[in-house]
């Protein structure tokens, strides 16, 4: 006697047959152990040792007020960036402490690492590096929102070495100030060119 096989129910039972069946092949592999149960993988190591890493401490949350806030917003874009574009080796340091001061949120933040840096390069003092500059034009970004401002500067850097006889040339800035108590601040500044 022949045995019959319904093949309306075949279909049904056909996937988990691949399953039983392929098990081995996926434990060897150990797709199945991953599946179960995920690794977790250390942290990616430091890129840099002197940056947060995206961390934001709570001292930068809850920032001092800004040292000698501008009378208006040209005020704190101009002194800012007088001071940005002029320093040397042997001030610099300094120049991004004192450009902290008188910055909030993210250009205080950036000024900080900056100045952790700076202590750290000893090919600034080596080649007796500085940069002099002065603003040419500073305006309101077009469409942007009121505190969005664009900075046009013509720097030179000089020093020793590579730097020897490197010509001047115009940079472009675009920063955002923030009104503050006692007047503005810058709150962005982001060098482009």
């Amino acid at each position: 006697m022949k045995a019959r096989v319904n093949m309306r129910s075949a279909p049904r039972y056909l996937p988990l047959a691949l399953l039983i069946c392929l098990t081995p092949f996926l434990a060897a592999c150990g797709l199945a152990d991953r599946a179960a149960a995920p690794k977790s993988s250390p942290p990616p190591p430091q890129a840099n040792p002197g940056e947060r890493q995206g961390t934001i401490p709570a001292s930068a949350v809850r920032q001092a007020a800004p040292a000698h806030p501008a009378g208006s917003p040209q005020q704190a874009l101009e002194r800012f960036a007088v001071r940005y574009v002029n320093w040397s080796y042997t001030t610099l340091a300094s120049d991004e402490a004192a450009l902290a001061a008188e910055a909030v949120g993210e250009a205080r933040a950036f000024e900080e690492q900056a100045r952790a840096q700076t202590a750290r390069d000893s090919l600034l003092a080596r080649g007796h590096i500085y940069n002099t500059g002065t603003v040419i034009g500073l305006a309101r970004v077009r469409g942007g929102p009121p505190e969005e401002w664009v900075i046009d500067t013509r720097e030179q850097t000089g020093g020793e070495q590579e730097y020897t006889g490197t010509g001047a040339g115009f940079h472009v800035s675009l920063a955002t100030v923030q009104r503050v108590a006692g007047g503005w601040a810058v709150a962005v500044w982001r060098p482009e060119s």
